[in-house]
């Protein structure tokens, strides 16, 4: 089999999360890893079985046996690291959000499409067990869709280090609740119109969001990070019914409740959102994407949105009144 090689930006926590599933990603060869810290790239890829490893990023993306990067550093170093492995010929595998701002973030879209490179975003709700089949449930037991609301609960708690400045992660919009906000687009299948926002953009904070995607439908986002546990629940009305999701995070099982007019069902089901499953999905499509062409299932076009929208969501709770998205900045 053809393996895309690729090179890891960023040795932290999060990488930790992401290699099981990336280490056995068929279509894919992990050749080298790089942190500013020389040792901490040295450890990761002597315990990994990783060939080469650098403090250096310029010199991993110039590498010739490297095909594509994944960037996995702070969110504040996200920009900068895609365009310069684009400006490699690199292949990007983006660790959400694309950057911090709008223009930024479209920026990065148009370079990758200049060049032909694919830049996909890794908002891996979407390809989690649990989710990932969510669009055609909808459709064959109770589509049309008419309202999507997602849950998230957390215990009480605080971000340390660059987390917790937002001029670095982007607060909590930028740095967790993206993620939901994505999820609420790719469910409707459009693009919202306007969004209100309610509560603060700071971890710990409760935050609320009602996204307007016309026709009187919509999508509510509610986070309340003074509870206990961290869960996460989407609720998806139709025409013919409804269904409820809830899933333990970032790893655990979850519960499905159907209602139709045929009656309620109940079933459970093993999550495990951010597990080896979700993030071998997560590379595997990358690469394939790059040795066949087709398109990713998380494109640049969608990072874009995510950005756009959490943004928005910023200039909302800044003002006290809707945002109109197709004022944020000019269509991609």
């Amino acid at each position: 089999m053809q393996k895309v090689r690729v090179g890891l930006l960023g040795v932290s926590w999060w990488t930790e999360v992401v290699w099981p599933g990336f280490s056995i990603a068929e279509n894919a060869e992990i050749t080298w890893v790089a942190a500013r810290n020389g040792e901490k790239a040295r450890d990761f890829a002597e315990k990994n079985g990783i060939g080469r490893w650098t403090d250096n990023y310029l010199e991993l993306m110039g590498a010739p046996d490297v095909d594509a990067v994944f960037v996995g550093v702070p969110n504040y170093l996200h920009e900068e690291m895609a365009l310069a492995a684009l400006a490699k010929g690199k292949h990007v595998l983006q660790e959400k959000p694309m950057a911090l701002t709008v223009e930024k973030a479209i920026a990065q879209k148009r370079i990758a499409d200049h060049r032909g490179l694919v830049l996909m975003v890794d908002q891996e709700l979407r390809l989690a067990d649990g989710v990932r089949d969510l669009p055609d449930m909808i459709e064959s037991r109770i589509g049309p869709l008419r309202k999507v609301v997602i849950g998230l609960t957390l215990a009480p708690s605080h971000w340390e280090g660059w987390r917790a400045d937002p001029k670095l992660c982007g607060g909590t919009l930028f740095e967790m609740v993206i993620h939901e906000l994505d999820l609420a687009r790719w469910l409707w299948k459009r693009d919202p119109l306007k969004i209100l926002a309610m509560g603060d953009d700071v971890p710990g904070k409760d935050l609320t969001i009602l996204l307007d995607f016309g026709h009187g439908d919509s999508a509510l986002i509610d986070v309340c990070w003074r509870s206990i546990g961290f869960r996460i629940r989407a609720e998806c009305y139709g025409e013919r019914g409804y269904i409820l999701r809830e899933a333990e995070l970032p790893f655990g099982a979850g519960k499905q409740t159907i209602v139709t007019a045929d009656g309620r069902e109940e079933s459970g089901f093993e999550a495990s959102v951010q597990g080896q499953a979700t993030f071998k999905r997560v590379l595997e499509t990358f690469c394939e994407s790059i040795l066949s062409g087709c398109a990713a299932p998380i494109s640049s076009d969608d990072g874009v949105w995510a950005v756009r929208m959490a943004q928005a969501a910023r200039e909302s709770l800044r003002t006290g009144h809707a945002a109109d998205l197709s004022g944020v900045i000019k269509p991609i």
